[in-house]
């Protein structure tokens, strides 16, 4: 993975179906078709026309653009990411994907950063904001590299679908976020271990009432 001392790479990767430029983001290949795939599968499945969709850590892009495709671009996707520096490749990956028009990205994070975060991504130079500054959406991704359980516990509306990253390794173990998922009245739906020992999970869940 590109560490954040080292210069990008001016190259484009397709990551899952999405074309990311100008980023060293994993040493030698070109395509990753299985690539956040739980997530970006959840947003295929779920994301209806129209809808509005929030993604806290918006990474390299993927989820992104792919929520804003599935919008049918009469819906709106609102990124956050706290590194200027990652957010400029948010920026090249949406106008590369031509979704700019339905997306507005906030320099800030949402809840603490992690050490291990800045050292991937570079510094989180960006707003820090608390839960209760998210905006109402139909659809709602936190990958923000340890504070999802925080960002959960303060959220003050229950979106339609919720897709999160857990990083046991960097705050509460990936059970403790399931739970709360649980609490919150959703049925996880797609369960994705990122990591052998388990310790980075994918959840992608849906309000109770959406499965009647």
């Amino acid at each position: 993975m590109l560490d954040a001392t080292e210069e990008p790479v001016s190259r484009t990767r397709v990551l899952n179906g999405v074309a990311v430029p100008g980023t060293g983001f994993d040493e030698e290949e070109d395509y990753y078709p299985t690539h956040e795939d739980a997530v970006v599968s959840g947003l295929r499945r779920h994301v209806r026309r129209g809808d509005s969709v929030v993604v806290i850590g918006g990474g390299w892009g993927t989820t992104t653009v792919v929520a804003a495709r599935m919008t049918h671009f009469e819906g709106d996707v609102t990124t956050f990411e706290p590194s200027s520096r990652m957010l400029e490749t948010i920026r090249r990956t949406i106008e590369v994907n031509r979704v700019e028009d339905v997306v507005t990205l906030e320099h800030a994070s949402v809840g603490p950063v992690s050490a291990s975060s800045e050292r991937i991504f570079g510094r989180a130079d960006g707003n820090r904001l608390p839960p209760e500054a998210i905006p109402e959406c139909d659809v709602l991704e936190i990958d923000c590299e340890g504070a999802e359980l925080e960002i959960l516990r303060g959220l003050e509306f229950t979106p339609r679908l919720l897709a999160v990253e857990a990083h046991g390794h960097l705050g509460p173990a990936p059970d403790d976020v399931e739970g709360r998922l649980h609490r919150l009245g959703y049925e996880i739906v797609d369960v994705e271990p990122m990591s052998p020992d388990g310790d980075i999970v994918q959840y992608v869940a849906l309000r109770d009432s959406e499965l009647d």
